[in-house]
Formats: C-alpha cells, structure tokens, sequence
C-alpha cells in the first residue's frame, strides 16, 4: 500500500500563499494551491457562468447524445448538486467560523508529514495514516453538503469522519505490541464466547502471531499489515461478533487508557459521537424535512437555514479539534524522534488562531513551544 506523493495540505479558505505538502526523502515542499471559495458572487454572474458552462459541455459531447438533451442532463445535475446553496451559504455565513471548520480540516492532514523523522518510514503508522486520508476526503465532503443545504448527509458523514479516526487510531495501537499487552479493557469488556470460550480481538492477533511469529515485526515496521491479519473475521459471521464486541464507548475507553484522546475525557468525546449519531439513526427532527419544519421554511425545497450551518461549522470544528489531538497522540513518538521541531512550532500559533484550544495545547505540550494562555 502506497500514500499518494502528495499529500495535500494546509490550503485555507482564503487561499493565497498557504500550501499543499510533497513528501519526499523527509522533505517537504511547498506547491501553491488554487483558492477554495469566492466571497461575494453575485448569484446573476453565477448563472451566467453556469450556462456557458453547459454549452461548453454541450459542444464538447457533441454527436454522443443530442444536444438539447445533453444539455437538459448537465443542467439537472447541477441542480442537484446545489451550487448555488453553496454560493449562498459562503455568502451568509459569518465568515470567521466558516474559516475556522474548513481550515482546521486542512490542519488535520498538514500536520502528519511534519511529524516524520527524517530516516523514518510513514508504514509504521499506516494503519492510522490510511484511515486519516479517508477522514479527510470525507470532512471536506461533509463541509460541502452542509454548504449545500444536506444538513442530514452532512451530519451523518460528519460521524463517519470521527469513526475513521478513532477507528484508525485503535487498529493502529493493535499492531503494536506495547498497546495490545496492556489492553486491559478490551480483555475486560469485549469478550464474546466462541465454541466452549470467552475470546476477544487480541485473542485472535495472539493466534496469528502464534502460527506465524515474525508477524509481530512486520507489524511494527508495517501498522496497515493489520487490516490483512482481520480480514478473516469479517467474512465469518461467529468469528465477525469479535468485532462487533468492539463498540465505541469500549473503544474509547481503550484509547483513553493508552493516552491517546488525552487531553479529552472519553465522554467528552463519546458525547459527540452521540449526537451525531442521532443524525444516522434518523431521528424525525434530524431529517432535513423535519429540521424546515422546525425552521418554518418550505418543506420540499433544499434551501439554505443558517442556524442548520452555524450548528454545523461548530461540530465540524469539534471534531477536527478531536481529530487532531488523537492524531498528535498517535505520532507523538515520531515528534519525540524530531531533530528540529521548528516547522511543527509554527503550527501553533495557527491552531490557536483558529481556536483549536485542545489541539494547540497538544501540540505545545509535544514541541515544547511555551506555556499557553
């Protein structure tokens, strides 16, 4: 499994001269990034250029379908995907909180290459590493929705994108040996019985170890090599209840005990998970229906509810904070290892910009920037 060479990095909402990162050889490169929102379009203009755009398209698949119908096709699509809630919602939100969500997003995946030693492979981290790429393609499409006025879907991506990272952090602690001998919730809470025994997760590592030793190296060098060893329990339906057992209070507990939601609680996290969860379970008020409803707005038009999106931004805003300080606690090893801390320093005060107070405090701690106010 390879990351992509270029990871993209902190480009924020107002572009300019922030940039995406090239890792190579421990290097990192600055590559300009094209800006990510315009201010102040007015939706006239808009129009127009989504209708030049349509004949554009139009010209270009000409002779595949006919025309006019083509047309009618690219035209509904954009419809659906809302575009001009998009413009509305960039328009009438306040702009610093917009700027806070979408920018702590890029954070999330600039800070990861700035924490790797020189010398180091990224693979000892790849389980948790996959898992964050996925929550950071999801939180950006998460942001979109909401923009869009897909409060519900937005929401509901929303937890996946916790899930991933906490998900990613914990099969990540699996592969390691000093994490699972001291597992002690997980051998306490999520036992099921198999056969004629109380078996859990680490029962079956244990096994897979046992039958072929130099796993547990290649585990170490390569964290990702889990997802191979786990398979198994997936396509058995007995076997799949070890997983299952592994629910998310148990696993934040688990991770609580490691150090690795630190400085968060587990119920401060576990709270969030809960009210985004609401949003999966289909809660009446939580449907977007339900939410015009309650908004007194037209129930079967997808239209902008700025209170929908402020409430939004700032969940988003929590769990990237959350985000980021299971990510530092996870790569904190590699931070230790860091010759020169400089560029992980200069992070900080741009955490603290965008009020990122658990993660700047994380980090400070980790880099040994000063006290924090």
């Amino acid at each position: 499994m390879i990351l992509p060479k270029v990871i993209r990095g902190r480009a924020g909402i107002e572009g300019g001269d922030v940039s995406a990162v090239e890792v190579e050889d421990g290097a990192i490169i600055p590559m300009p990034l094209k800006p990510k929102a315009v201010k102040d379009v007015e939706r006239q203009k808009v129009e127009e250029k989504l209708e030049k755009c349509i004949s554009e398209i139009s010209r270009l698949t000409s002779g595949r379908v006919e025309e006019e119908l083509w047309g009618k096709v690219v035209q509904h699509v954009i419809n659906e995907v809302q575009i001009l809630n998009i413009l509305s919602s960039l328009q009438i939100t306040d702009f610093n909180l917009l700027r806070k969500a979408h920018d702590s997003i890029h954070e999330f995946i600039y800070i990861a290459p700035l924490c790797l030693p020189r010398g180091c492979s990224w693979h000892s981290k790849s389980a948790f590493l996959t898992y964050q790429y996925a929550a950071y393609d999801q939180a950006h499409r998460s942001f979109l929705e909401a923009l869009a006025g897909y409060y519900n879907v937005a929401n509901i991506i929303l937890r996946s994108v916790l899930e991933l990272v906490i998900k990613g952090a914990f099969w990540e602690c699996l592969s390691h040996k000093k994490f699972r001998e001291n597992a002690e919730i997980i051998e306490k809470e999520a036992g099921v019985k198999i056969g004629d025994s109380r078996r859990t997760i680490l029962d079956w590592l244990r096994d897979v170890i046992r039958l072929r030793p130099e796993i547990e190296d290649e585990l170490e060098q390569t964290s990702a090599g889990i997802f191979d060893k786990i398979t198994p329990l997936f396509e058995n339906p007995k076997l799949e209840r070890l997983v299952i057992a592994l629910r998310p209070r148990i696993i934040l507990e688990q991770l609580l005990a490691w150090g690795i939601l630190d400085p968060y609680k587990q119920n401060d996290v576990y709270r969030v998970y809960e009210e985004l969860s609401q949003e999966v379970h289909v809660i009446p008020d939580k449907t977007d229906i339900g939410r015009r409803l309650l908004h007194e707005k037209e129930i079967f038009e997808i239209e902008v509810i700025p209170e929908e999106l402020e409430k939004f931004l700032k969940l988003l805003h929590k769990v990237m904070d959350i985000a980021i300080v299971i990510e530092l606690n996870i790569l904190s090893d590699w931070i230790i290892q860091l010759e020169d801390k400089t560029k992980l320093k200069e992070r900080v005060p741009a955490l603290m910009d965008l009020e990122l107070e658990n993660t700047s405090r994380k980090l400070s701690e980790l880099v040994g920037y000063g006290k924090l106010i």
